[in-house]
């Protein structure tokens, strides 16, 4: 149950950091129904790699669908960073949460982007530089949500 509960509350930190930068800075948080539509399309022809993930037709619920796969995923990085604790190489603390949070961006930039075709570190967009510190930025928040998540339960 820690574990479900720290993933829980690192997602709903990374959700609440992104609703404050989009209520700040107007920069909109991520697009869950992408995310969705992307696994959908996984699940149904067994290929990552979608690189008109984007422009291809909506699936009814993909929406739905890419908010649990994000919680999914978030409770997914928890047992790791319990794994990591188990063999004392983190705790709970808002440091070592932090830098798992730095750590774990390694997903999304060399794996997530170029499935949807933006390139390792989103070198296919507009703005690449924009899109990893957002990423980097959000990891962080993940990351401290993730320790005191993790805080929570002890």
């Amino acid at each position: 149950m820690d574990i479900i509960i720290a993933g829980i509350t690192a997602c709903l930190a990374m959700d609440i950091f992104q609703r404050f930068l989009l209520v700040t800075t107007s920069q909109p948080p991520s697009n869950w129904a992408v995310v969705g539509r992307w696994a959908f399309n996984v699940l149904r022809t067994a290929r990552l790699y979608q690189p008109d993930i984007e422009s291809t037709d909506e699936i009814k619920g993909e929406h739905a669908f890419g908010w649990v796969v994000h919680y999914a995923v978030g409770i997914g990085y928890a047992f790791i960073y319990a794994e990591f604790m188990q063999r004392d190489l983190l705790t709970t603390s808002l440091s070592d949460g932090l830098l798992f949070g730095f750590l774990s961006v390694i997903i999304p930039w060399l794996f997530f982007l170029p499935v949807l075709g933006k390139g390792i570190m989103a070198k296919h967009t507009p703005a690449p530089a924009k899109v990893c510190m957002l990423a980097l930025a959000n990891h962080c928040v993940f990351g401290l949500g993730m320790a005191g998540g993790f805080q929570l339960s002890v």
